[in-house]
């Protein structure tokens, strides 16, 4: 889903910086999964709390995403408990050691390469499955965020269907309805989802 490239910038910081700067590279793992989470719960129209614990942010964006019908429901929930408590731990690291945020001491003790990778891989592991899932089981519905960077085939289906033009400027007539009417834009994509699967 191209709408989450934006994150790129946050994994490139981690990776230049897990040696360099190991507790940037940590405050940065944890700033990513819970950019992830709270765009994925927007995404979805839930509410979660701003100032609520890292390890509930976690959780309830694994359990909004765990469908009923699978038959690892129960398996699926209890590692996403597992793993909220894993990333609550990501967060007091970080907190305890942030470079940017949560400022130390010049004395303090500082984070060293073996903790920086570690929590990196763990990162890689956590924010891979939750987006994994996410874009495998994500399913459009009239109450949830569509990104218009997202819909690249309907976007071109809808440019076939409604060719627009200025003089000799061809536009996008997809991306006009999204940025003039976005609730008409999101009609008309779920109409397409639906009928499409109907064809």
């Amino acid at each position: 889903m191209p709408s989450f490239n934006t994150f790129e910038m946050h994994i490139a910081t981690i990776e230049n910086n897990i040696e360099a700067n190991p507790s940037l590279c940590i405050e940065t793992c944890k700033s990513l999964i819970e950019g992830i989470c709270k765009t994925i719960l927007t995404n979805k129209a839930l509410t979660y709390k701003e100032d609520g614990k890292f390890q509930e942010l976690v959780k309830q964006t694994m359990n909004s995403m765990v469908i009923s019908s699978d038959c690892y429901k129960d398996e699926l929930c209890e590692l996403a408990r597992r793993i909220a408590s894993v990333a609550q731990k990501i967060a007091e690291i970080r907190n305890n050691s942030g470079f940017a945020s949560h400022s130390q001491d010049i004395k303090a003790i500082s984070v060293n390469l073996t903790l920086s990778l570690f929590i990196y891989k763990i990162t890689d592991v956590i924010g891979g499955f939750i987006l994994h899932y996410y874009i495998t089981h994500n399913n459009p519905k009239k109450d949830n965020r569509i990104h218009f960077e997202d819909c690249q085939e309907f976007n071109e289906y809808f440019d076939e269907e409604n060719p627009f033009a200025i003089g000799l400027l061809t536009l996008s007539s997809s991306e006009a309805l999204y940025r003039q009417d976005y609730e008409a834009y999101k009609e008309e994509y779920l109409y397409y989802l639906e009928t499409k699967d109907k064809n």
